[in-house]
């Protein structure tokens, strides 16, 4: 018979592991995003693209973003809608703080909203496929 103690000790693990998992993720999702923004600033450079080009390009990149940290997050876990919706708002909520606190600025607005609803879609589709997806 299991005791309180080891119950407890088993679910502050579980715990643990979870938000190291939930950490990982955003972690890939943010790598991924200053990578490409990097790598995007030099094709702009480089090419002369027009300034217009910029807010798609930025969207398909947090797009992007969410959808593989969603996925990796969610991979042969269950509630994937839920775990992808949440981990997209949080990550927009992190990409906003960082990209404020380098541009000097903090600017709510509709664009900060809209970049929660569409990462929330991304997140949520991505939670979804997630946990279809069967572990090896």
């Amino acid at each position: 018979m299991k005791t309180k103690t080891q119950t407890k000790t088993k679910t502050n693990s579980q715990n643990t592991v979870a938000i190291l998992k939930y950490l990982r993720s955003l972690f890939v999702s943010l790598i991924i995003t200053f990578a490409s923004i990097i790598l995007f600033a030099f094709i702009i450079k480089w090419a002369g693209l027009d300034d217009n080009v910029i807010s798609p390009v930025n969207l398909v990149i947090k797009g992007v973003s969410v959808l593989v940290g969603a996925l990796i997050l969610t991979k042969g876990a269950s509630k994937g809608l839920i775990n992808g919706i949440v981990f997209a708002l949080v990550y927009t909520l992190v990409c906003f703080t960082i990209f404020s606190i380098l541009a000097g600025t903090f600017a709510l607005g509709l664009g900060l909203v809209s970049d929660f609803a569409f990462t929330a879609v991304c997140g949520g589709l991505a939670g979804i496929i997630g946990v279809n997806i069967k572990k090896k």
